[in-house]
């Protein structure tokens, strides 16, 4: 098996391995192996199948079945960017080397690990030489956008892309109790190869956060120091310099990190420095593999009971924060080293121009802010209704387990409907959405007819209870309301002619004296409504029986508290 020498190998550590040849190779190494096999998991949006590749001692590797092996599951994801195509090869050295050891069922006693060889297939074929601009190596690679040009990192909630709808299936089915992602970072320069990025501590709960903040982060910067491979948090500085402290990245659920987060699983990036050369970054990855494997096994019983408890601490809440901002308030030092940076006057531009001192390293403690507190909190219903109408929704709610039930019968109910009261849109789209901001809501109380067919029932009390809330309530930053799958109920459907509607207004206002009062005082307060006509016809067309005011900026979604 030592043979199966990879393409990267091949090159003396120039070349990555392109999609054609990474698949035939882990297809001859599973004919190798008794102990690793290859599925096919889904559709991508360049019409190639996913891959997943599982390995397990005990020879299961049935996706429904492997939590029974009582093991931790491990999920590697490469190639999201695959210009950033490190953890491509270094998976394949690594997973070679670990069925070549002798050892290889005691190291996987407690593991079972999965990989997705290449998740953005389409841009792994979309080979370039130079688009990534300040990367130093490989000699060609693939593209940061997939056959849609969509980036596969914000897509993890909105799953515009199939490569995305068969990712949350995949998730959803392997459960993973840790998950990591490959990538080569943008930004500042500094002597370190390897950053690490982990879910944010805070937004995993007490549990989850205390055992990633308390053990499992300071083992794995340990195990990588003993290696020496000194790693660092991910520098989230871009365009000027870490001296002055950086703060930890904030991962809503569009990244990976956040989504992990609403399946109380770990999620975590490798981000090798992108100008360190191609080989010394992947040799850096294949390191941080192994000491990740090593980590996990050693702190199995840990992160598992972890998830146990957190999950059923979440279960318990009757409030729940979904949405979260760095506490400034709140610092801890950092030992960093870097290069000195200057700026000095470009001779292209004439303008003053950061630069860095590659020969001058500066060791010192830095701030790092790295403590989220709760911006948003909501209570928890005890049910959502979900209309049939809105099957996008329903679809990516089934994919990510989400238990529901159709409701049958004609049922009254007291529900609470959301009025959306105001949202910030922006004038450019993100990643095909003119996504929404800063969405508030008022509650409205109905008594409610609920006709039998039309809606299915979500019963919160259960494991995907923090992911339903996060997605249905549509303040949270990365809801389905604010991702627009919502937006038909912004526009308002029926209208009015002035000329028949002008005697209506004057019997409503003859007949309601406290509107005629407030309609007066806004006259008297606002010169632009006072000469406005039709402005002063549509404040009472909405005040009168006609207006669709249980359907316009009404959220459809509703709750039973």
């Amino acid at each position: 098996m030592a043979s199966y020498r990879t393409p990267y190998e091949i090159s003396d550590g120039k070349a990555t391995t392109t999609y054609e040849q990474g698949i035939d190779w882990w297809k001859a190494l599973e004919s190798r192996s008794p102990y690793l096999k290859v599925i096919e998991f889904g559709d991508t949006d360049a019409g190639k199948p996913l891959h997943l590749i599982i390995l397990n001692k005990e020879r299961n590797f049935s996706l429904e079945k492997l939590h029974t092996d009582n093991k931790l599951i491990l999920l590697v994801n490469n190639g999201i960017h695959p210009g950033e195509p490190d953890g491509i090869d270094a998976s394949m050295i690594f997973t070679r080397e670990l069925l070549s050891n002798a050892d290889v069922k005691n190291k996987l006693d407690d593991i079972i690990l999965a990989i997705i060889p290449f998740y953005n297939v389409g841009g792994a074929m979309n080979r370039n030489c130079c688009s990534r601009a300040n990367q130093n190596g490989p000699e060609s690679y693939g593209f940061r956008g997939n056959s849609r040009n969509l980036d596969l990192n914000r897509d993890f909630i909105k799953c515009d892309s199939r490569n995305a709808q068969s990712f949350n299936q995949i998730f959803s089915s392997l459960d993973p109790d840790i998950y990591l992602e490959t990538h080569v970072t943008n930004g500042a320069d500094y002597p370190y190869t390897m950053t690490y990025l982990v879910s944010q501590p805070d937004k995993l709960g007490k549990h989850l956060g205390t055992t990633v903040r308390d053990e499992l982060s300071p083992l794995l910067f340990d195990m990588m120091k003993k290696k020496e491979d000194e790693m660092i948090p991910y520098v989230n500085v871009h365009g000027g310099s870490p001296e002055h402290g950086f703060s930890a990245f904030y991962d809503s659920p569009r990244y990976s990190t956040g989504y992990t987060a609403l399946h109380h699983s770990i999620g975590m990036l490798t981000e090798t420095h992108m100008l360190k050369p191609f080989d010394q970054r992947v040799e850096s990855t294949k390191r941080f593999l192994e000491s990740l494997l090593d980590a996990s096994a050693q702190l199995k019983d840990h992160i598992i009971a972890a998830r146990e408890e957190q999950l059923k601490t979440d279960r318990a809440l009757g409030e729940m924060h979904i949405d979260w901002e760095l506490d400034s308030s709140l610092v801890e030092e950092l030992v960093f080293k870097g290069y000195q940076a200057y700026k000095d006057t470009s001779s292209v531009t004439g303008q003053p121009q950061l630069y860095y001192n590659r020969d001058s390293i500066w060791t010192k403690p830095i701030p790092y802010y790295n403590v989220m507190k709760p911006k948003t909190t909501v209570s928890v219903p005890s049910y959502y209704l979900v209309p049939r109408a809105w099957s996008e929704v329903i679809d990516r709610l089934t994919w990510n387990g989400v238990k529901m039930k159709p409701l049958e019968h004609d049922t009254t109910m007291d529900v609470v409907a959301y009025e959306i009261l105001e949202t910030q849109t922006p004038k450019n789209p993100y990643e095909g959405h003119y996504i929404h901001r800063n969405t508030s809501v008022e509650k409205q109380y109905w008594s409610h007819t609920i006709l039998g067919g039309t809606h299915y029932l979500i019963d919160t009390e259960q494991d995907k209870k923090r992911f339903i809330l996060e997605t249905l309530e549509p303040e949270a930053p990365d809801s389905y309301f604010n991702w627009n799958f919502f937006d038909e109920v912004l526009m308002q459907k029926e209208w009015f002619s002035s000329y028949i509607f002008d005697r209506e207004a004057e019997k409503l206002l003859e007949s309601d004296s406290a509107l005629a009062r407030t309609f007066e005082e806004m006259k008297a307060k606002d010169s632009i409504f006072a000469n406005d006509a039709f402005s002063q016809l549509y404040f009472l067309y909405r005040n009168s029986d006609h207006y669709e005011r249980n359907r316009h900026n009404i959220y459809p979604i509703l709750r039973i508290e």
